[in-house]
């Protein structure tokens, strides 16, 4: 079953996420063996990685669209779950959301897989939408897993992470919204991709799709995927626990919005919703530190690990967050609740959450198992041979150790493009990463 919307999905959330989305939102303003794609020509100024993800790609820089037209687009509710009961607090989600972009003529369909906790909405993700649309493909985006939404509505465990189960859980939105699409539409080929932790989870439904074949997709691309999902976590929290990171969250904070406050009354009105904004912001006297740029993308990071496991917690009653037997109704103050989750990291979660409900159904599996079969290696030999997937990361990666990118570079081979600088997803509007998507890609999606 579903319901067509006739306002922003976005708007029935609320302002209980805000501060998520604000800290999204500013990350957003966004090798020998690799892809013999053609770096002689790319630019890129930002050294810093974590410069670059943060304040994305100069303007002059970035993928230019063909028109202005308005994408005919529409966005639909499934009921993936009939008659799940969830607390009150959640009943604006007992649905799961999905945008269609669509052309009146025949063309091929392509997923979109958001980012950890991202939703189909996302900044990413619309940007995305936007290229293949006036790239000529129909466009479905589709919410993170891991986002709280998507959890309530669309997890049939309630507990992700497990990239098996979300491959499973994403391969089933995937049906209902493509046999939905095609009562809409005339499409004629099915391609898949997903950013960050949304690329990795494109390579298990991919896999997945194989042994199903309910869906049959031409082509897989992944963009800026961990390796290890373990190993990455790590290294997102270990942002937060850099001196100017959480432990000094108070006066971090003061000094950050005292910088954004000086640079506001310097230049007059400034609006948030300039794509150009951090990177203008970097270029001036207010400019963040190194170190300071590490705390914020740790502290959005956080944000998102803290969402995770409140929305676990409140649903299966665990009690890590959630007290016991608590009704949380639209009304309930969820501030002691937000700050309690501010202490779990990502790999908190996997191991004190994610773990133990595996391993009730795993009695004798381990840690390492688990961590093992939720990357990229427990695909490896999938991967190797898989001549439709390909990947697109940066050599700058900070989610990745270099024993990772070797993975990347030696599994994929020519199918994989390593640009020397972007950070994370610091470069994904930049022509040359566009260009490299739709080469990859390469249909001819006419499109109207």
């Amino acid at each position: 079953m579903y319901r067509q919307l006739t306002t922003p999905a976005r708007s029935r959330r609320g302002a209980r996420y805000s501060l998520i989305w604000l800290l999204a939102t500013l990350l957003a303003m966004p090798a020998p063996a690799a892809r013999a794609y053609d770096m002689a020509g790319y630019v890129y100024p930002i050294t810093d990685p974590f410069e670059a993800t943060v304040s994305g790609t100069p303007v002059e820089l970035r993928h230019r669209f063909r028109n202005k037209k308005p994408m005919r687009q529409d966005n639909f509710e499934l009921d993936v779950f009939p008659g799940r009961k969830v607390p009150p607090l959640f009943q604006p989600v007992r649905t799961l959301a999905f945008s269609l972009a669509y052309h009146e003529s025949p063309a091929p369909l392509i997923f979109v897989i958001s980012g950890t906790g991202g939703s189909y909405r996302s900044s990413t993700a619309e940007y995305l939408q936007r290229v293949f649309y006036q790239a000529g493909y129909h466009v479905i985006t589709l919410s993170s897993p891991s986002s709280y939404d998507f959890i309530t509505a669309a997890s049939e465990s309630q507990y992700p992470g497990n990239s098996v189960e979300d491959a499973r859980d994403l391969y089933r939105i995937m049906q209902m919204s493509l046999a939905l699409a095609k009562e809409r539409v005339s499409i004629t080929d099915v391609y898949l991709t997903g950013y960050s932790l949304g690329g990795l989870q494109a390579a298990f439904v991919s896999h997945l799709d194989e042994q199903e074949q309910a869906i049959g997709f031409r082509k897989v691309l992944l963009l800026n995927p961990p390796v290890s999902v373990y190993a990455s976590a790590t290294l997102l929290d270990n942002f937060v626990g850099s001196e100017t990171g959480m432990k000094n969250a108070h006066d971090y904070f003061n000094r950050l919005f005292g910088k954004f406050t000086e640079y506001f009354a310097e230049n007059g009105t400034i609006s948030l919703d300039d794509e150009a904004f951090m990177f203008k912001f970097q270029k001036s006297e207010q400019s963040l530190t190194h170190e300071e740029l590490i705390a914020l993308i740790g502290a959005s990071f956080r944000f998102s690990s803290a969402g995770l496991v409140f929305t676990v917690d409140a649903l299966n009653g665990t009690g890590y967050v959630v007290e016991p037997q608590q009704e949380l109704t639209l009304g309930t103050p969820l501030e002691q609740y937000f700050k309690r989750g501010l202490w779990w990291g990502f790999t908190d979660y996997i191991d004190q959450i994610l773990l133990p409900h595996w391993k009730d159904r795993q009695p004798q599996g381990s840690e390492r198992q688990l961590i093992e079969a939720i990357g990229l290696p427990a695909l490896r030999d999938y991967l190797v041979t898989a001549s439709k997937i390909g990947v697109i990361t940066n050599a700058d990666e900070i989610i990745l150790r270099p024993e990772d990118l070797d993975f990347l570079t030696e599994t994929f081979g020519g199918r994989a493009t390593v640009f020397p600088r972007g950070g994370h997803l610091g470069n994904v509007q930049h022509r040359d990463y566009v260009a490299c998507m739709l080469d990859f890609l390469s249909v001819d999606a006419g499109g109207s």
